[in-house]
């Protein structure tokens, strides 16, 4: 379970590495522990990451009865939490960056929760007609932008390598989210994820 205490921090810190302020790192302890205290940032985010899927998943998408849909959706959620990780240990190992792991990922984690928090605010003010389309477009391109500089930000103060270094990590990371979209999509409509 986590505090009050260290929740207040680790979104503090979060917050300042979104403002580019590295001193945000410090906040994040570079343990085991906190590697993996840092996933109550994945379960603190469920609610909205449900509300995100709800609003941006034409129902059209989906083939399969709802308790599929629901199996299948929590466990893109799960391997979309993991999979970095799982592929970052090997390459920090590759790169002599192992010992910045745990710190890397607190931050990464966190960060994340920050990240949905600001695409359900968006897609919310989207759906319900408070921007217009095509501004909340731009805005929402906008956003992943940032976001996508945001994590290379995190990587590079994180992992102490150069910017394209980090470029490369963003990249990599994208590359993940989209194959796990990808099969989560092919689930939802009834396909199987290979040869189907």
């Amino acid at each position: 379970m986590i505090d009050f205490k260290e929740f207040s921090r680790a979104i503090f810190g979060a917050w300042m590495l979104a403002r580019f302020d590295a001193n945000g790192l410090m906040l994040f302890e570079n343990t085991v522990s906190a590697f993996w205290r840092s996933y109550w940032a994945g379960i603190l985010a469920l609610p909205a990451y449900i509300a995100l899927v709800m609003m941006r998943t034409p129902e059209a998408m989906i083939t399969v009865g709802a308790l599929p849909a629901v199996l299948i959706q929590t466990s893109g959620y799960i391997i979309g939490w993991f999979a970095m990780p799982f592929v970052m240990l090997g390459v920090c190992r590759i790169i002599d960056r192992e010992e910045h792991f745990c710190r890397y990922f607190a931050a990464y984690n966190w960060a994340a929760l920050l990240q949905i928090t600001l695409m359900l605010a968006l897609t919310t003010l989207a759906k319900t007609g408070m921007l217009p389309p095509a501004f909340a477009g731009m805005i929402s391109v906008a956003a992943i932008i940032a976001i996508l500089f945001y994590q290379g930000y995190i990587a590079r103060v994180a992992l102490v390598i150069p910017a394209f270094g980090a470029f490369g990590i963003v990249l990599l990371d994208l590359m993940i989210g989209l194959v796990v979209d990808s099969w989560t999509t092919k689930l939802l409509a009834g396909h199987r994820l290979f040869g189907g």
